[in-house]
Formats: C-alpha cells, structure tokens, sequence
C-alpha cells in the first residue's frame, strides 16, 4: 500500500522543488541528498532570491525609500508610532470584549493564543477594522511581503511559563532558538498593543541574516545534504535551526532583541534568522499579528483581488474544524485547539494586559 501511496505522490514530489515546499524530510526530492550535493537546495534559494528582488522592485514605490533600506539592510523595520496612544487604548478595549474563537498552542512552556481576524470579528471592532484597513499598512505589507495580497491578520498573544498549562516536550520553546522559517524571503509582521521589554520575550532577530552571503551559502548547502536525517524535526522540515556557532560561522552578529513602545510596527524578512527572546515567567505580550509567504518563483507580484481575503478566511476555519475532527477521533487534542476567550484576555485592561 506505501509503495502505491508513494508512487501517486511522485508527481507532486518532481514539481514541488518549483513551489514553496520545504521538507527535506516529507519529500524525497527535496531531501535527496545526491540532488543537494549537485546543488538542488542552493539553486532554489538562487533563483527565488532573484524572483523576490524583482518583485521588490517593481512595489517599491509602496514603502518610503528609508524603511525599504532598512528592512533590506537589516532584514527587518521598525516604524515607531504607527499608532497613536489613543488608539492602544481603543484597540485594547476591542480585543478585550471578543467573544469569538480562540486558539492556543503549547510549545515547551510558551503558550501562543490567537484569533483570526475576520469579517465576523471585524465587524465588533470599528477601530481594529479600520487599521486592518488602513491603506498605509496594506502597502507595507504588500512591499514587504513582495506580494499584492492581503495576509492573515490575528491578534496574538505570546505567554510564557503560563500558569496552569503543562509544558510540552522538555519544557524547551523551540521558537527561542534563532532560526529560518523557509529557504526564501517571506514576511512577518507586528503591531504591539502594549510596550515591549526585553523580560517579555521581544521578537529577536540576527541584524544582516537576510542578506544571502557566499558563507549563508555554503552553510545552507551543508545542511542540506544532511537535513533529512537530522535530529531536530524543525529543520528536517525546512525551518533550519542555527546555534550561536552557526552564526559565527556565516560572520553574523548576535541576535538582537527589539525592544518597542506600544503602537510600534515591526515588519521582518524572516528568511533571516530570529526567534522569540528570553522571557520572565508569567510575561506576555499582546499584538496584531501578520503573516504572508507565497510561491517564491512566481516573479508576478499580483494584483487585488477583493474576496481573496474571505476565501483565506474561509481556508483557515475550514482547516482548523478539520483538525479538530481527526483530534477527537484519536482522543486528542488539535495543535491549534480551542480555548475559553477568558483564558487569552481574562486580564486584559483599557491599558493593555497585567503583568506578573
């Protein structure tokens, strides 16, 4: 049965190297190593680096010239007051009367609650409507997405060491280790509704990680004729891993930790290396959360289509209700799975969430 199973996936397996697949471990061409040692990883992020740099160019004019230096320079851009302090506190008050789905994941002792932000929210909340529709950011999302689309938009909350919930694993938050999600350049994006300490566990980045070096190359290409029988599952599924050795290897610097004032956006490439910072026990932090990655060979950059969001959506519901149901028939509980609305902002205040 595996062997017709495999043999009905062969063709998706030959075409994907030409999508934005990225298991070495799923997809035997992909983590071929014969194919990796003459060059199959290495000439993917070649050519999707060149499909991105075009698309960049050609929505350039959606972003000032000095948040697009920015963000090329050092793989990320910080735009303070995006929003005013009236609006944090009118944002806070809207996430704190939802009412609607939400869903948490455990990873070691950090829990990620968030809820997506769709018509049925949006329509509870003018302000937080309005900046999701804000001309401004749909544009610099665009830009730094290399993408005229519109991305997943949640509000998120990252708690760490939460009270009451078991770790998972070993108690380690894989998502503090600097890492690539993918082999080419995509788009993460946050708006804090609350300032942003370095014991909160700020987004952290490697400044220059983006940029594709001769050293970025060869230690990609080194990983790669290995990466399907490594040991760390998030590397043998594409997102590489990289050890404060590994960024001295590449000439990188250490990570940096980005600190903000509520109101503060923050977009990054995060083809870079970046991961989630050290956090007290008990710290959290509140924010819009965005999130864009696309077909990197593709070097069309789109156009608007008005109801892509609602199909998105619609996917992410539909995706999520699936989850559940193959959770339950094992007794099981979904990766993404539900959680009272109390559990993710039963704390929250007009100024924001209390602190421990």
């Amino acid at each position: 049965m595996s062997a017709i199973l495999n043999l009905l996936k062969l063709p998706y397996w030959v075409i994907s190297p030409l999508t934005q697949a990225k298991s070495f471990k799923a997809n035997p061409v992909i983590g071929s190593r014969i194919l990796n040692l003459l060059g199959l990883h290495i000439l993917r992020i070649i050519l999707a680096r060149a499909s991105m740099h075009f698309r960049w160019m050609l929505l350039s004019p959606m972003m000032p010239k000095k948040y697009r230096a920015a963000f090329h320079r050092d793989g990320f851009v910080v735009i303070e007051n995006f929003i005013s302090a009236d609006d944090v506190k009118t944002l806070n008050r809207e996430v704190a009367s939802h009412t609607g789905p939400v869903r948490e994941m455990m990873q070691g002792n950090t829990a990620t609650q968030r809820f997506l932000l769709d018509a049925n929210t949006l329509k509870h909340a003018p302000r937080l409507t309005s900046i999701c529709q804000s001309p401004t950011l749909k544009r610099y999302l665009n830009y730094t997405g290399a993408k005229i689309a519109a991305p997943l938009l949640y509000i998120q909350r990252i708690r760490n060491g939460l009270p009451g919930k078991p770790a998972q694993g070993d108690g380690t938050d894989p998502q503090k280790n600097m890492h690539s999600d993918t082999f080419h350049p995509c788009m993460k994006a946050w708006l804090f509704f609350e300032d942003v300490t370095e014991d909160m566990g700020p987004f952290t980045y490697v400044p220059g990680s983006n940029r594709l070096t001769i050293k970025r190359l060869k230690w990609e290409y080194n990983r790669s004729i290995k990466a399907a029988g490594m040991t760390d599952k998030y590397s043998e599924k594409g997102s590489l891993r990289a050890s404060p050795e590994d960024l001295k290897e590449i000439g990188l610097p250490a990570p940096t930790g980005i600190t903000a004032k509520a109101g503060t956006l923050v977009m990054a490439n995060t083809n870079g290396f970046h991961g989630r910072g050290a956090a007290t026990e008990g710290a959290s932090r509140l924010e819009l959360w965005a999130y864009s990655r696309h077909n990197p060979f593709n070097p069309f950059p789109g156009i608007f289509v008005p109801f892509a969001k609602a199909i998105k959506n619609k996917a992410m519901h539909v995706f999520w209700d699936r989850a559940d149901k193959k959770a339950q028939k094992k007794n099981a509980k979904a990766s993404w799975y539900l959680i009272d609305p109390s559990d993710m902002l039963g704390d929250l205040s007009d100024t924001g969430p209390k602190h421990p």
